[in-house]
C-alpha cells in the first residue's frame, strides 16, 4: 500500500498515512515516474566472489548497481563455484562512479 500524496509506503493492513491522513492505494495503479540514470562501467574484473563482495558493500553504502557476469553461470545455472576466466562488470549511475571505482579497487587491488 503507498499513500498517493507523499508516496510513502505501508503494510497491506494499514489504510490510512500516517501523514496526510488520506486512503492508501495499491502501488500497482500509481504511475510513478522512474528517475532517469546514466549507467557507468567498472573496470570488468575475473570472479563471482569478487562481485558478492562487492554486491555486499555498495548494499550496505546505498549504491545503485547491476552485475553482468558471463553468459555460461546463466545458460548452466551454475552456482557454488567460481568459472574459470569469468569476467564481472559492474555498472553504477554516473552519479556514484568514483565512490564505486575506489570500493572495487579497494577489494580486488590495482591492476595496471
Amino acid at each position: 500500500m503507498i499513500c498517493p500524496e507523499c508516496h510513502a509506503e505501508y503494510l497491506e493492513h494499514i489504510e490510512k498515512c500516517g501523514d496526510c491522513n488520506i486512503p492508501l492505494v495499491d502501488a500497482c495503479i500509481l504511475d510513478l515516474p522512474i528517475p532517469e540514470m546514466t549507467w557507468a562501467s567498472l573496470p570488468p574484473f575475473e570472479g563471482k566472489i569478487y562481485a558478492d563482495m562487492i554486491a555486499e558493500i555498495f548494499d550496505n553504502n546505498e549504491i545503485p548497481y547491476y552485475l553482468k557476469m558471463d553468459w555460461r553461470r546463466s545458460a548452466f545455472s551454475i552456482e557454488g563455484a567460481n568459472l574459470t576466466g569469468e569476467m564481472v562488470r559492474i555498472f553504477v549511475p554516473e552519479t556514484h562512479q568514483k565512490e564505486a571505482e575506489n570500493i572495487v579497487q579497494d577489494i580486488i587491488g590495482d591492476r595496471t
